[in-house]
């Protein structure tokens, strides 16, 4: 193998164990996969959700994976991996990188949990099939960890063109991140672990023209079904490129201008991503480059004792790259709000709140969210978001019905952002919410407590039945 990277990252992969991880970092696995099970949970509340399953329903296949949520029913570990990675980003509420340095902007890096918890929790049903033997809590953390750490490191090593040509990264770099773990738990050699990066490499896809569609989720979905794919075709002799990565021809070196491999080359696990720069469990289940803006309403608002009759109209400004990523001036689905400003705003301003309950048609096809869209115009301003780590950058013009007219601009240092992220407290909070409709609290504090504790599990399939299955009630 000439490409370096791939060499690093199959030694790194190869090498690591459970013992190895530091306690910052199992703990930060931890909290990510409370916050991981929690939203794709709530996502079982979404019509994508039922719609993928119809899909695997209809094929038929029958396979050693459980469904999550129903785990009387199995498929394939492909689309058992497909629906949960969907399940967990069919809100846009699961988690995300945050950045290092001036490496990516915040919001334009990935979804690092929801491919990887997917990823997982197949292959335990996967190796149980095989081996009879189960998966343990400390080895699920560290496949997991594992794989969080190549996706997350090659996330920072592109470009931000990468995004800003259009490549959805969660749905790009996460397959890399995939196939380590997946072949993590099927024990792959060296050898064939560097040709499941070549297979994933080929596989890798996700464009933005999908974003407020059903198929952005499944950005997520497929990187768990190609990740455990490329494993298992390696593990079956079938053979790879091992230049993959930052070869000539490589993914890095073809997907953005002048891939820096300084950023991931000999760092691996130093220091662990989960560790530094860390994660941020996100506050709203919309786009992350939003969320400084809706915070800034929210401020502004609450500071000034307004309700949403008081405003009589906003210019959101923010700079043209933030309006190629949230590019609906209005919404009229869910999928549709969770890339709209006015509809973001219009929720902040009339119920201040942006969760569950505001991205469901009975709220975004109210008079009133109809009517408080409206107020919302869209401005260019190329004096905010110039520089690559701007683009969260964003300034709201209040007009109000009084005459007076206010400013506040989007601040980094909002709850949940990638200067004060969420702490346990907040995330079990968030948990609560998320699970709220379709679990007992009970039973949601069972789930939670198991996952705190998820290196002691002798069998990680238990999560599974811990969270059992879920009926949906029509909506």
């Amino acid at each position: 193998m000439s490409d370096r990277l791939t060499q690093q990252t199959v030694a790194f992969a190869d090498a690591l164990t459970f013992d190895a991880l530091p306690d910052a970092v199992v703990e930060a696995a931890k909290q990510c996969l409370v916050d991981g099970v929690g939203v794709a949970i709530a996502g079982l509340e979404t019509d994508v959700a039922r719609n993928v399953r119809a899909y695997i329903d209809a094929t038929q296949e029958q396979g050693s994976c459980r469904l999550f949520g129903d785990t009387a029913a199995t498929a394939p570990a492909t689309q058992a991996a497909l629906y949960l990675g969907t399940l967990g980003n069919a809100l846009d509420w699961d988690d995300v990188q945050r950045p290092e340095g001036d490496a990516r902007p915040f919001g334009l890096l990935m979804h690092g949990t929801s491919p990887l918890l997917a990823t997982v929790i197949a292959m335990t049903d996967v190796v149980q099939k095989e081996t009879g033997q189960a998966v343990s809590g400390e080895a699920f953390l560290t496949a997991f960890t594992a794989g969080w750490e190549v996706s997350g490191k090659l996330a920072l090593t592109v470009t931000p063109d990468h995004y800003f040509k259009g490549f959805h990264t969660s749905g790009t770099l996460g397959t890399f991140g995939c196939a380590i773990a997946a072949g993590k738990l099927l024990g792959l050699n060296a050898e064939k672990m560097a040709w499941s990066i070549g297979h994933a490499a080929s596989m890798a896809a996700g464009v933005q023209a999908s974003m407020g569609t059903m198929t952005k989720p499944m950005h997520v979905g497929w990187c768990a079904a190609r990740g455990i794919e490329a494993a298992l075709l390696a593990r079956a002799g079938v053979d790879g490129p091992t230049e993959a990565l930052d070869g000539p021809r490589g993914y890095l070196t073809k997907t953005s201008s002048g891939a820096k491999v300084d950023r991931a080359e000999g760092r691996f696990g130093n220091p662990f991503i989960l560790e530094s720069p860390g994660v941020s469990a996100k506050p709203y289940p919309c786009g992350a480059v939003t969320h400084a803006g809706m915070d800034a309403l929210a401020r502004i608002m609450a500071e000034n004792q307004l309700v949403a009759d008081d405003i009589k109209h906003i210019d959101v400004r923010a700079g043209a790259k933030m309006w190629g990523v949230i590019s609906y001036p209005f919404a009229e689905t869910s999928f549709e709000a969770k890339y709209c400003f006015p509809f973001l705003l219009s929720a902040i301003a009339l119920r201040r709140a942006a969760g569950r309950a505001e991205f469901r048609d009975a709220f975004i096809k109210s008079d009133a969210c109809i009517a408080f869209q409206k107020k919302v115009e869209i401005k260019v301003d190329d004096t905010l978001g110039a520089n690559d780590d701007d683009i969260i950058a964003t300034r709201l013009d209040l007009e109000l019905q009084d005459g007076q007219t206010l400013t506040v601009d989007g601040q980094a240092d909002y709850p949940g952002g990638p200067a004060m992220p969420l702490d346990d407290n907040a995330v079990n909070a968030k948990f609560s919410d998320a699970t709220a409709a379709l679990l007992r609290p009970e039973r949601a504090l069972k789930v939670n407590s198991m996952l705190r504790t998820f290196e002691t599990q002798a069998d990680a399939g238990a999560l599974l039945d811990a969270v059992g299955k879920i009926t949906v009630p029509s909506l």
